[in-house]
This record gives structure tokens, sequence and C-alpha cells, in this order.
């Protein structure tokens, strides 16, 4: 399926390209994700995870007659609220992600896109400590996802985004191996308010 899409793109890429009317789009952005939560069960205990983050990333790619498609790539560094039961762990972890994106500009200030997330990853920063729920040994991959978003551009270089973006990772390694005892998939949830700046290149 992502070997479909991966080819999909890149024949939309060459196309794009030898069009000369297209331009190539270039955007970064920085925004702030609030509302971030999921859940994992480990052994049969199911974990709430809530979180909000900085959000770093940028998008790259091709726009032509409105209509704009790419790679899409962001990284957040935040604290992991875990709860079960009355336990509480904070933990500091890293979530990165690549995806690509399709989307319109409208006329009318206005532009719209979605994104399919093709690679993702999560991981722990803190020491290695039982009091930890994510630590250094901790790295979920195999990450997938989608976002929806919607954007104003109150000025032609400037761009106030809203995004739902949902995530899920398929594998959780433990010192490099594969966990066995993760009994669901790790899912998170988070709405991205960012400030973008998209510049379009002849």
């Amino acid at each position: 399926m992502k070997k479909s899409i991966i080819k999909f793109i890149s024949l939309s890429f060459v196309l794009f390209s030898v069009n000369a009317s297209a331009s190539i789009l270039i955007e970064p952005y920085l925004g702030y994700a609030f509302l971030g939560n999921g859940e994992v069960s480990v052994s049969n205990t199911k974990y709430d995870n809530d979180y909000a983050s900085p959000t770093f990333g940028g998008r790259l790619g091709f726009q032509h007659l409105g209509f704009m498609m790419g790679a899409d790539y962001s990284m957040q560094s935040f604290e992991m609220e875990s709860t079960v039961g009355s336990t509480t762990y904070n933990d500091d972890v890293t979530k990165k992600q690549l995806g690509i994106f399709v989307g319109y500009n409208f006329p009318v200030l206005l532009r719209v896109w979605g994104t399919y997330f093709i690679s993702g990853s999560f991981e722990g920063d803190d020491a290695i400590s039982s009091s930890n729920r994510y630590d250094s040994n901790d790295e979920l991959t195999d990450g997938n996802g989608y976002a929806l978003g919607i954007g104003y551009r109150p000025l032609p270089l400037v761009s106030i985004n809203l995004e739902y973006r949902k995530f899920e990772y398929d594998t959780w390694e433990q010192g490099g191996v594969e966990a066995t005892n993760i009994t669901k998939d790790q899912t998170l949830n988070e709405f991205l308010l960012s400030v973008s700046l998209p510049f379009n290149v002849l």
C-alpha cells in the first residue's frame, strides 16, 4: 500500500515538473499541538496519554492552478502525561512524522489539504527508570496516520492553519527489540494550530 502511494506521488511530481506553469511550494511552519491524547495497553493495563507540544515542520512540493501536493515533515518534543488508575507518569518524548499531502488554494484566501503519514516514530528521552512510562529504552516505530487541515491567508505569504491529526504506531521496541507485551497499538490524536509561510518559486 505504501509503495503504491509513493509511486503515485513520484509520478505526480514528474507531471507537475514538466508543466512550465507549475511552481515549487516551500512552506515552513511553526505551531502548537493541543488536546493531544491517546491510549495504549501494556500487559493488559491501559494507559491514558495526554500532551501538548510546540511543533516545527515544513511542506515541500508543487503548486499549479490552485492545486498543491508534496511532502510534509514535522517534529515535536514534549512531556507526555500517562495515567493508569491513580498513578501518573510524566515523561519527556520526541515525536517525528513524514507524510504526503494534497490540497487546494481557493480564490477567497482559504486553502484545504489532507495528509497521509507514511512514516512516524515516537521515543522516550528520559533515563531508564521504573518511575517512567516512556524512557530512552522505548521507541515506537512503523507509524502512520492522517491529517485534515484548513488555512486562512490574510497576507500572500502568511497562512494561519488548523489541522486535526491522528497517528498509530505498529511496533514498540524496548532496547532495540520488539516488545511482546504490547496488547494494543499506540494511538495519538491532536489538533495543530500553526502559522506557515508558503513561498512559490517558479
